[in-house]
């Protein structure tokens, strides 16, 4: 099932300024995806659609099988890049509040926000003013809000930014567990190495156009590229020259060879036929910031992308 299909959608604000152009996206149900971009991109713009705060100019959007979006909202938890909150509030009343706006009453609201305090690892705190909480403790207040209802759908716009380290941390702790869950879990962030582990699938937007998404394994494991380590006493040069492999050979270096992904079933026969001994074999992976990287440089995109990933079409500007 998809949780939110986008087709073709474009935003034009005024004085034809395009956030978003020609995007289109299916996030499933039980993914955490990841979008990734920089200041003006279009991320938050794309938030704001699938939220109903705003409308697309063009195209069509359906979260959680609705396309009047804003029918979906009881369904959905979000939490915002700056959250606010009344500081006279301690964090057991303000959740308690929230849960009677949304049904929740008597022991029901009582269990209910004791379980998300610990969850969130706030029960310590819980009867304090949030006026002393810190950050990473509001951060965390505003997740427990978000995941009140049991949500089908969280949607978190930079859940770490500004944390200090340790604080960060913890925020991914219970994302990382929301995920186990198999939650459905769109984030929003600039930390990579972040997106790299809590998510499933990506998403990079780039002056309003979504230039590549697809599975972060086959994004990391896109070039192409198998190393083989040999047995330390082997030279891999050596090797390669005695069996006549060296046109298949990227890289051979001390005991390790680097081939082209389509010239592995022949080379590891050759080897496997000489009894040439084999230590391991491996995809060589790229890091999402590489990716990240090769994708949003100018001209440099399509050539980068495997058949299965999907790309939309250049342009658009925030």
């Amino acid at each position: 099932m998809s949780v939110i299909e986008c087709i073709d959608l474009t935003k034009t604000y005024s004085r034809r300024v395009t956030a978003l152009r020609n995007l289109t996206l299916n996030i499933n149900e039980g993914t955490s995806f990841g979008l990734l971009g920089e200041n003006g991109a279009g991320k938050s713009t794309l938030v704001r659609i699938i939220m109903g705060f705003i409308y697309p100019t063009s195209g069509s959007i359906r979260v959680l099988g609705e396309t009047h979006v804003s029918r979906a909202h009881p369904r959905i938890g979000y939490v915002h890049e700056r959250p606010i909150f009344e500081t006279r509030f301690t964090g057991r009343a303000y959740l308690t509040y929230l849960a009677q706006l949304s049904g929740l009453w008597n022991n029901a609201n009582t269990s209910n926000v004791s379980q998300l305090l610990d969850r969130v690892n706030l029960t310590e705190a819980a009867d304090r003013p949030l006026g002393t909480y810190s950050k990473g403790m509001l951060q965390r207040l505003a997740i427990a809000q978000a995941i009140l209802t049991n949500p089908d759908l969280l949607i978190l716009d930079e859940p770490t930014s500004g944390l200090d380290p340790h604080s960060q941390w913890e925020v991914r702790q219970i994302l990382a567990s929301l995920r186990k869950e198999g939650k459905t879990l769109l984030i929003c962030s600039h930390y990579l190495t972040e997106i790299e582990v809590l998510c499933d699938t990506v998403g990079i937007l780039r002056r309003g156009t979504l230039l590549l998404h697809g599975k972060v394994d086959d994004l990391l494991h896109s070039q192409g590229i198998v190393e083989i380590m040999l047995a330390p006493d082997q030279s891999a040069a050596d090797v390669a020259t005695r069996l006549q492999l060296s046109e298949h050979i990227i890289e051979a270096q001390g005991n390790l060879v680097r081939i082209v992904d389509t010239a592995q079933r022949h080379i590891m026969s050759a080897l496997l036929a000489a009894n040439i001994p084999i230590v391991s074999l491996n995809p060589v992976s790229k890091t999402l910031e590489e990716v990240y990287v090769s994708t949003t440089q100018d001209g440099n995109t399509e050539a980068k992308v495997q058949p299965e990933i999907s790309i939309a079409a250049k342009g658009g500007q925030q």
